[in-house]
């Protein structure tokens, strides 16, 4: 049966970001999942998770969310940049016991060849991979829809496996998002078979407005079912925003055995 985590970047946001740990955990989620948990020094996040027997199942490499960057793998001028914040992730995910560290690639830079920009986005992944390793940590990248992240460097599922060819480490893998595939490429149960071998990480949003099971497009029960029959053995993170309250979202989740607190 598949096992779910909860992305605290997203969901229990009625909740100060440092409750929702125990939120989670009271839903009866046993994995969190955060992009951005550098506010907070990671011995505390070992304690909220310790103290709530949770795992952080991923975290991305730090980056400026909000001054708008999607990653800088593909940036010329910022390759010492990536490689510091590939050593911080790495750093902080070895000491939160979190095995998955997210390296998200980026724009195409406005006027830069593309095959340039590819070699250079190889060059700074594998260097992740290789520091990674070191760790015993999985990196992941993730093709994400052109509706979401027009100018992102990877839309395709394709182009992420060319990505994995090119860089040539056992320790590079998909993040495998249904509201990113379906958005960009559609047919997610046909796509998830077909990129089964490369995938370190799944994550579910129905579309179109990336919400709950329930809330949108796709019947991702099916979609579950499929997983299950695959015999996926990882998480999958509920990467919604939920439509209505967090705990008013959770009702796709009493089969797993999540549900709203009673009290």
């Amino acid at each position: 049966m598949p096992r779910f985590n909860a992305n605290l970047r997203w969901m229990f946001k009625e909740y100060e970001p440092t409750a929702r740990f125990a939120l989670a955990a009271r839903c009866g989620f046993r994995g969190v999942e955060h992009a951005d948990p550098y506010e907070w020094k990671a011995a505390d996040v070992r304690r909220w998770l310790t103290d709530n027997g949770l795992t952080m199942v991923q975290i991305l490499t730090p980056q400026d969310w909000a001054g708008g960057e999607t990653g800088l793998a593909t940036l010329p001028d910022r390759v010492a940049d990536f490689r510091a914040a590939v050593v911080r992730g790495v750093d902080y995910a070895a000491e939160i016991d979190c095995t998955l560290l997210h390296t998200a690639v980026g724009p195409l830079p406005k006027g830069e060849d593309p095959e340039r920009c590819w070699a250079r986005v190889v060059e700074n992944i594998a260097h992740a991979c290789d520091a990674g390793k070191k760790a015993g940590l999985t990196i992941i990248i993730e093709p994400v829809c052109s509706a979401r992240f027009a100018d992102f460097f990877i839309h395709r599922l394709d182009e992420g496996l060319a990505l994995i060819r090119d860089v040539g480490r056992a320790n590079l893998k998909l993040c495998y998002d249904t509201y990113h595939v379906q958005m960009e490429e559609g047919a997610i149960t046909a796509n998830l078979e077909r990129v089964w071998p490369h995938v370190g990480h799944l994550q579910m949003g129905n579309p179109p407005g990336r919400h709950q099971p329930g809330v949108g497009e796709l019947d991702l029960q099916h979609y579950f079912d499929a997983v299950d029959r695959l015999g996926w053995g990882g998480w999958i993170g509920c990467e919604y925003t939920p439509h209505g309250h967090t705990l008013d979202s959770l009702a796709w989740g009493a089969r797993y055995g999540i549900a709203r607190p009673k009290d």
